[in-house]
């Protein structure tokens, strides 16, 4: 089947029209037509790249018939859009060439790529990709070698990337998701809806706002048999998107030394009808936010303690992570900090065992505790003011 579909820029304006014949890969049977269908790629025009790797037959393109054999079909030599596979046979085929360049995937991010001496860092994400380095020669030539393979469109300094609009210069990155909002807006006919100040609880926001995060988890659990109120409740949200469309996050070059610090907190017993709590953390690159979570605790936390505790132990799953990550980069991350206000949550992580008044913490929440002893994370307590 055809799919038409359109570019637009970062003002959200049409500049390319597209047209791609597309297989309809929900008829193909597992291990018979695909065998892995995972992949960190997920691209369009650069499926063709990629051999197919099982016996695949479809109807010929109308339009496009053989004369004298339309009852016929075609077999597909090339991973089609629309194939199962397609991601996977494209992730392959763009490694080996990626490989002749002299770029290795990070070991904590397949989609993560430097060479040898870490002077040039590269980042794929379906057909996108996106190079740094200190040296604008190297990723000139690195673009040079690339197109030599592959036929490349590319901005020294783009203004859109993945969605987001980028606006930078030599000191900061400033991102915005605003044409996103607008997207939403118009499909939802609120364009001259009135903002609010607060958001509602709702699964439609902006990756960007962190204080949406928190409002995405309860009417995320009411996707089935939705009512009057969760509808309301969404058009709150949007409402509270168009006001604050033009908010941006800013990345300024090296705020602060750390290279990687964690804050952690929680709200006690928020949820009104089980009386759970709602954890949230934030993790700083040199004093930047670069992963946030607000998310309802699986268990009734009997204590503010007990709660900051399960949310420090939650943030101290990302630290060790990213710390790799850092170091794949080239960048080394001696035990990160982890922040908290709650002096019995820092001390019960520090602990070697639990006593008699934390032993009902379930075990899945100790890993906070294996991190402090093996010097992977460094808790300590702050001000509830900072």
């Amino acid at each position: 089947m055809w799919r038409l579909t359109w570019k637009r820029n970062e003002h959200g304006e049409v500049y390319r029209h597209k047209a791609q014949w597309v297989v309809l890969g929900n008829h193909q049977e597992h291990m018979l037509h695909y065998y892995e269908t995972w992949a960190s790629f997920d691209i369009d025009t650069a499926f063709l790249h990629g051999k197919m790797d099982a016996l695949v037959h479809i109807k010929q393109v109308k339009g496009y018939e053989v004369k004298g054999k339309e009852n016929w079909v075609w077999r597909l030599k090339k991973s089609l859009y629309g194939t199962k596979q397609a991601p996977q046979m494209w992730k392959e085929k763009l490694t080996v060439m990626l490989s002749s360049l002299g770029l290795i995937s990070a070991q904590s991010d397949e989609s993560l790529l430097t060479n040898s001496d870490k002077s040039l860092l590269l980042h794929i994400h379906v057909d996108d990709g996106f190079v740094i380095s200190k040296l604008e020669s190297k990723i000139l030539e690195f673009l040079s070698d690339l197109n030599s393979l592959l036929k490349l469109k590319f901005k020294k300094q783009p203004t859109q990337h993945l969605g987001y609009s980028l606006t930078w210069n030599k000191y900061k990155l400033i991102i915005n998701q605003s044409d996103l909002i607008n997207k939403l807006l118009q499909k939802f006919n609120m364009q001259e809806s009135n903002p609010v100040k607060t958001p509602c609880n709702g699964n439609l926001l902006s990756e960007l706002d962190p204080v949406t995060t928190d409002e995405s988890i309860e009417l995320s659990g009411y996707s089935i048999r939705p009512g009057r109120w969760h509808c309301s409740a969404l058009k709150n949200l949007l409402r509270y998107l168009k006001g604050t469309k033009n908010k941006f996050l800013i990345y300024n070059q090296a705020s602060s030394k750390d290279p990687l610090t964690g804050w952690a907190d929680s709200d006690y017993a928020n949820v009104k009808d089980n009386r759970k709590s709602i954890s949230g953390f934030i993790v700083l690159a040199f004093g930047n936010p670069v992963c946030w979570l607000s998310k309802k605790q699986s268990v009734v936390a009997q204590s503010t303690t007990e709660a900051d505790y399960i949310s420090m132990n939650i943030c101290t799953k990302q630290l060790p992570w990213l710390s790799f990550v850092f170091s794949n980069l080239g960048i080394q991350v001696v035990e990160p900090t982890l922040y908290n206000d709650n002096s019995g949550a820092v001390i019960i992580s520090k602990q070697a065992s639990l006593n008699a008044n934390t032993k009902n913490i379930e075990v899945r929440y100790q890993y906070i505790r294996d991190c402090v002893m093996k010097k992977l994370v460094k808790v300590v307590q702050v001000s509830t003011k900072d």
